[in-house]
């Protein structure tokens, strides 16, 4: 991952820079010397290019990120010959598999081992069976002694392929990063010194940028459901059309709330709770969204020179319900509603996406019904994914005398803000 080797060269390049200064100021207690201090600044200034690379790279994979990844004829091939039945019966009775299920399942347990995920027993079920594109594939002719041209079936989804595709975090642009292994650093821009006006003869500032580090490690999501006996005697599709539906569900709403709200710990780091993102307070005890309000969240990023990329608003359907009956001038005629029938999907002129992830129980003042509010380039938001699936059959002395198994299934994930200025916030918003 090309990603992964600036990374690695950029702590390459720190550790030279670390190495110079304890030798001077530590180990010998004197100034840095001036061959040092020229390396220094040689090693700076390629960090600096390498910062500019990352971003560079995080761009483009925030383009290349709204598309699933397209398989090879070849591994689309293995991959909808692999039967999850199968995969879930021999966890039930403890028998072996062949074939291309033991391939799939041998490839979960490799990818998983390169991402550092570590299994506590189950199976793991590798990303190309749980993340997919989903193609229809038709077959014209055939003799009547061709055993496959008029028998090739439209391809399987992807296990999860509902969650990735349901995540409104994704849909508003986000920068996803799939494949990953071990912890990935990302250098972050906090804030900068703008350069200040000066005389003809007099010295220059130094821009100091403050800078920082996002680190995406993989936190576990987890989901559960109950399956009977029964359903592991049906057929590959009955089965994946239920774990599909229930699991997709739980573990989108999940991750959706963290994306916006989660503290970082066994989660990963929303907008809401990321220093240095713009704040527009409505009042005191919160206040009803105004269009001023929306466009002071434009401001306050205008206002740090962020006003670039994939800008876009999000909130929940309760302020969504409250936009589309305030005008814009409550005083004026003719101003229309905030959001329109006629154009239910902007606001401001930018693109806007709901999820009930997005809180409205947050508490302002004497109100706890608050909502929040986001806009931002929602490119400057980074997902990162460990992995593929990892399925656990669990039957207790519960379970047994009801015919039932649980499947606990287990991916791993992370996200974070990598440009605060990029984004602002309010969070006292009253849709009711």
């Amino acid at each position: 991952m090309k990603l992964k080797q600036l990374q690695e060269k950029r702590g390459s390049l720190n550790k030279q820079i670390r190495d110079i200064i304890d030798t001077a100021t530590v180990n010998e207690a004197r100034s840095l010397t001036a061959d040092e201090s020229t390396k220094l600044e040689g090693l700076e200034a390629e960090i600096n290019q390498i910062d500019q690379t990352i971003h560079a790279e995080m761009r483009q994979m925030a383009r290349e990120s709204q598309n699933q990844p397209v398989l090879s004829q070849n591994v689309n091939r293995d991959v909808n010959r692999f039967d999850l039945g199968i995969a879930l019966r021999s966890l039930a009775n403890g028998s072996a598999v062949d074939g291309i299920v033991a391939e799939m399942l041998k490839e979960g347990e490799r990818e998983a081992r390169s991402a550092g995920v570590v299994s506590n027993g189950g199976i793991m079920l590798p990303s190309m069976i749980t993340r997919r594109e989903r193609r229809d594939i038709t077959a014209t002719g055939g003799s009547a002694g061709d055993q496959g041209g008029n028998t090739i079936a439209t391809e399987k989804r992807g296990l999860l392929d509902d969650f990735f595709a349901g995540s409104v975090m994704r849909s508003l642009g986000a920068t996803v990063l799939e494949g990953l292994t071990g912890n990935l650093d990302l250098p972050r821009l906090i804030a900068g010194t703008a350069a200040a006006k000066k005389g003809e003869s007099a010295s220059a500032d130094e821009v100091s940028p403050t800078t920082g580090m996002l680190s995406l490690t993989p936190k576990r999501l987890p989901a559960f459901i109950d399956i009977s006996q029964q359903l592991l005697l049906q057929s590959s599709s009955a089965i994946e059309a239920m774990v599909r539906m229930h699991l997709t569900n739980q573990m989108l709403a999940t991750q959706e709330a963290a994306f916006f709200h989660g503290g970082g710990t066994s989660e990963a780091n929303g907008i809401a709770g990321t220093a240095g993102i713009g704040s527009v307070a409505g009042g005191t005890n919160g206040l009803a969204p105004t269009f001023a309000n929306l466009i002071a969240l434009e401001t306050a990023v205008d206002t740090n020179n962020a006003l670039g990329g994939n800008l876009k608003y999000a909130s929940n359907g309760q302020i969504r319900g409250k936009l589309k009956t305030t005008l814009k001038n409550p005083t004026g005629t003719d101003s229309g509603f905030i959001l329109s029938d006629s154009n239910p999907g902007v606001i401001n002129g930018y693109g806007a996406g709901f999820t009930n992830a997005i809180s409205r129980t947050l508490t302002k003042g004497t109100s706890s019904l608050a909502s929040a509010i986001f806009f931002g380039n929602f490119s400057d938001y980074v997902v990162g994914y460990w992995g593929g699936l990892q399925l656990e059959l669990i039957r207790d002395s519960a379970n047994a005398k009801l015919g039932l198994y649980t499947l606990v299934a287990n991916t791993y994930y992370d996200g974070g803000v990598v440009r605060p200025k990029s984004f602002s916030a309010t969070l006292d918003a009253l849709g009711a």
